[in-house]
């Protein structure tokens, strides 16, 4: 191996070390809790590395998230685009299955809950600017497909509706059952389901927001 194929090796080690000990501190701590004198200490690397790699805190925090989110991202949008290209006439339900389809997946499920429920918790002056980086271009597309089989609601009422929706998903993601009900994969993934028939009926209706006009 030549030396400097040698050295992208290590260069990449060393930002994933910086990824994996930053994610699992993230969740455990917090943001605010967490320092990157922390995080070098915890993936054996020296504190400039993280500089190197991220430029602070708060870049280090997105590139967790990307890490974790991109390939959700991706599964929904190729999900998406086979609906869009299959010939058959596109629904509500098809559309969300397609949105919700990446947590069919065990991997994605067992990094995921707690990442989306940290960053959640972290102040809106931190989170926002990650989320939005992160799920514009997903929500754009998600929200054009939804308006088209569901003329009836006003393209305003559907952003909010939308909007509800991810508070929803969010709540399974991290509370995987109701109280008083043990959490299995079982449970989870007809929780899922239920979350389906729920958003589509808070999407369907056609005078949900009149009141608010």
């Amino acid at each position: 191996m030549s030396t400097q194929a040698t050295t992208n090796t290590g260069t990449a080690d060393t930002r994933e070390k910086i990824l994996d000990a930053a994610e699992l501190l993230f969740v455990e701590h917090g943001f605010a809790a967490t320092s990157l004198r922390a995080i070098a200490a915890k993936a054996d690397v020296n504190l400039a590395a993280t500089h190197y790699h991220f430029g602070s805190k708060k870049g280090l925090l997105a590139a967790v998230f990307h890490r974790r989110i991109q390939p959700v991202n991706t599964l929904r949008l190729e999900g998406l685009e086979k609906l869009e290209t299959s010939g058959v006439p596109m629904t509500a339900r098809s559309i969300l299955e397609a949105f919700f389809l990446p947590f069919k997946s065990a991997d994605i499920i067992s990094t995921i809950p707690g990442l989306v429920g940290r960053l959640h918790g972290e102040p809106e002056s931190i989170s926002k600017p990650i989320l939005e980086e992160e799920f514009t271009e997903v929500t754009e597309r998600f929200q054009e497909a939804l308006a088209m089989v569901l003329p009836q609601v006003d393209r305003a009422e559907l952003r909010w509706r939308f909007h509800f929706m991810i508070g929803s998903m969010i709540q399974i993601l991290r509370i995987q059952s109701p109280l008083g009900i043990g959490s299995t994969q079982e449970s989870f993934n007809r929780g899922m389901e239920r979350l389906v028939d729920f958003c589509i009926a808070g999407l369907e209706q056609a005078d949900l927001g009149k009141q608010h006009d």
